[in-house]
This record gives C-alpha cells, structure tokens and sequence, in this order.
C-alpha cells in the first residue's frame, strides 16, 4: 500500500480492518474471559452441569489446581456416563435452557449420548 500523509490514515485503517469481525459471547471462557481459538469444539469444552463452554487453558488450570471430577465452573460432579449426561441436560431443557436445548439438538442430529439419531427431533429442538 502506498503511504500517506494523512495523519488519521492509520486510525481509519486499524477501524476498518477490525471492523465486522465480531464473534458471539458464548466464544468467550466464562472464567478467563478470553475468546476461545478457533475451532471453537477443538480448543474447548460444554459441561452439561451449567451448559458453560470453558476453554482447554482453564480447564488445565482447574485440573493442575485439584479440582478433578468435577465442573471448573460450577464445580458440580461431571457425569461418569453417558446416561447420566443426558440426564442432566435433559433437567436443562425443562427448564427451557436455551443453550441446552440447542446442544440436546445437535446430539439428536448426530446421534451422540446412546440417542438414535433423529434429524426431526433436532430440528424440533433447535425452532
């Protein structure tokens, strides 16, 4: 790019380079408070106690700090099998816990936690 004279040049670059790129809050750890890298599912993980995506960082924090078989964030005690996940998700989505909901869907669609896949259902979930 050419220079400019211009001194409010860099200003209004550095605007339009970081404008448009905003990703939603649920990208975000709710303990660190720093954006989880991308992939998102790759560098985190969703507990089905609180439904809270906590990245790898914290979950590695939590873990050198004790605190094992339980939720860093809630510090409920994680589920030791699939039933009981389910179990717990499906309180959530009693409660009309949106972000249960969605993840109920998405494992209906995919078939994960020992349900039959069921791409109906999943939609029903998800509208």
């Amino acid at each position: 790019p050419a220079e400019s004279n211009d001194p409010a040049a860099p200003t209004l670059q550095q605007r339009l380079m970081a404008s448009g790129h905003e990703r939603p809050e649920g990208d975000r750890c709710p303990i660190c408070f720093l954006l989880i890298e991308l992939t998102v599912n790759g560098h985190s993980k969703i507990y089905a106690c609180c439904m809270k995506r906590l990245c790898n960082g914290c979950i590695l924090a939590a873990r050198q700090r004790g605190i094992l078989g339980s939720c860093p964030f809630c510090r409920t005690k994680v589920p030791a099998d699939d039933a009981s996940e389910l179990e717990m998700i499906q309180k959530r989505v009693h409660k009309k816990d949106a972000d249960a909901i969605k993840v109920l869907g998405d494992w209906y669609y995919h078939g994960k936690l020992g349900l039959a896949k069921d791409v109906s259902r999943a939609i029903e979930l998800w509208t």
